[in-house]
């Protein structure tokens, strides 16, 4: 009786396959976290309905679907894109350019204002010599 329960449970679950979307799920007619037997009975049903001989554009996108969900590893990938988008991209910002336009007499006033080098008088930088007396 479980059994029946259970697949009378899964017919009524079951959606219409959406083509037109990009939610590989809802392309095989399937709710999101379907297992992989659940993905391979869809994908088998679909391809019985969507031929490749009538109908290949369909079977292109039910194929597509199939290829996203086939592999526990490719399952976990699409459904982690599926429940969070991957961020939106952004172009890095540019750093402002550092201004190394100067004039070389600035520069030269700088080092002036700065140091010795504006100085014209030296004497204080001297003190006299005394003459000692030598033995």
């Amino acid at each position: 009786m479980t059994d029946a329960s259970n697949q009378q449970e899964r017919k009524a679950s079951t959606r219409q396959a959406n083509l037109n979307s990009s939610d590989p799920y809802a392309a095989l007619g399937l709710e999101r976290g379907a297992n992989l037997s659940e993905v391979k009975r869809a994908y088998f049903a679909l391809v019985r309905q969507y031929s490749p001989e009538t109908n290949p554009e369909a079977f292109k996108l039910v194929r597509a679907a199939y290829e996203k969900l086939n592999s526990s590893e490719s399952k976990s990938e699409t459904d982690l894109f599926l429940f969070q988008p991957p961020p939106s991209w952004e172009p890095r910002k540019r750093r402002r350019k550092l201004d190394l336009d100067f004039d070389p007499q600035d520069v030269w006033r700088m080092l002036q204002s700065q140091g010795d080098l504006g100085r014209s008088q030296f004497d204080s930088d001297f003190c006299a010599l005394q003459q000692g007396n030598s033995k």
